[in-house]
């Protein structure tokens, strides 16, 4: 992935959530009402007694194997989120609490509120905030969240390189 623009308008991070997990769980949820009732039907009727003859031995083990290996996609997808139930997807298992900029030696704090130093840039009640995404290059991106509490938000989201910020509690009126 290339990013072009400073300002990322629709955070393909953010976006990552809709376009994957939601349809594959919609579908899952249709299958499951699949599996509900092919549970609760006539032994008889099932895949294996349909089977060509000489080959009803394989599906049990097929319907196993596949079985297995949803489990363990679903463990996958799971265990991205950081705490269950908030939306946030971790995708850093190890989230640094600084970030120098290899082309200006600066550092910067990542457990900060951020704010952009560009005053048409803010929004009221919203602070940019580290969440363990990197961009291509490497820059960390800062998501918006809202005040006081903290919770994400939509608005546009940059990598850190691209955008210059300060922390909030250093910034005039934060």
């Amino acid at each position: 992935m290339t990013i072009n623009a400073t300002e990322i308008r629709y955070c393909e991070h953010a976006a990552r959530v809709t376009r994957i997990e939601a349809p594959v769980v919609t579908e899952l949820l249709a299958a499951i009402a699949h599996l509900a009732k092919a549970a609760a039907g006539d032994p008889q009727e099932s895949a294996a007694y349909y089977a060509a003859r000489g080959q009803e031995h394989l599906l049990p083990q097929w319907i196993r194997a596949n079985a297995d290996s949803i489990r363990a996609g679903l463990e996958q997808l799971v265990d991205r989120y950081t705490d269950p139930g908030t939306g946030l997807i971790n995708q850093a298992h190890d989230r640094p609490d600084t970030w120098t900029d290899p082309a200006t030696g600066h550092t910067v704090d990542l457990t900060a509120d951020h704010l952009p130093t560009d005053h048409n840039r803010r929004r009221p009640g919203v602070v940019w905030r580290y969440r363990g995404m990197h961009a291509t290059g490497g820059a960390p991106i800062l998501h918006p969240h809202q005040l006081p509490d903290r919770t994400p938000c939509a608005g546009p989201c940059w990598p850190l390189d691209t955008v210059p910020t300060t922390p909030a509690q250093e910034a005039p009126h934060a």
